[in-house]
């Protein structure tokens, strides 16, 4: 199983994984965890970021191509959620820069899927996380997450660093944080996940550049 890079420029390409994306990150999102999205009432999530500059990791079946797991890069040099909606989490400046990109709607398809299923998924996508970054100068990663969820983040091998302390929101207690991305950190994480291969499809070269 692999991961699937997708780029603003490929989105055409991944017109049906992308909307099964959005609809599960409704049904997950919204009707389960109850979040007030602006998407409230429509049968996909989709906000203000997923936009010209959004980029997107995917892992889809095997079988049919249908979307089983994906996650949302955005560059720190322009409007992101970090910066726009939660930044009273950081007990200081927002991170920020060419080096910095935030991680944002982690989601697996909520039905039919088994949970040993779920875990390999979010264990390919922090993988592929750490292989972007490396092919990209990324040298850190921001995300706001609900604080318990913090062991998890740290269970997969990646360096976790605080922005602040965990502060109530509708309900729930979320926490800012920044993951320091090296080739150390690959390395652990593949000894730990026991995935010794790349996991990161990513886009043929002069696709890339197009």
């Amino acid at each position: 199983m692999k991961v699937e890079l997708v780029l603003p420029e490929q989105r055409l390409n991944f017109a049906a994984p992308l909307m099964q994306m959005h609809q599960d990150r409704k049904r997950v999102f919204v009707d389960t965890l109850g979040w007030k999205l602006a998407s409230a009432c429509s049968w996909l999530e989709v906000d203000d970021f997923d936009d010209h500059r959004a980029v997107y990791l995917l892992v889809r079946s095997l079988e049919n191509g249908d979307h089983e797991g994906s996650v949302r890069l955005l560059p720190t040099v322009g409007p992101h959620m970090l910066s726009d909606l939660f930044g009273e989490l950081c007990a200081g400046p927002v991170p920020r820069g060419d080096d910095c990109w935030e991680i944002s709607r982690l989601v697996s398809r909520p039905t039919a899927i088994a949970g040993t299923s779920v875990v390999r998924v979010h264990r390919l996508l922090s993988l592929a996380l750490v292989e972007f970054a490396l092919l990209n100068a990324i040298t850190r990663y921001t995300l706001v997450t609900e604080a318990q969820r913090v062991p998890a983040l740290l269970s997969v091998g990646w360096p976790v660093t605080p922005l602040g302390l965990p502060t109530p929101w509708m309900g729930q207690q979320l926490q800012a944080l920044q993951i320091n991305v090296s080739p150390a950190t690959l390395s652990t994480m593949r000894a730990r996940l026991k995935i010794g291969c790349a996991v990161l499809q990513a886009p043929e070269p002069e696709r890339q550049a197009a």
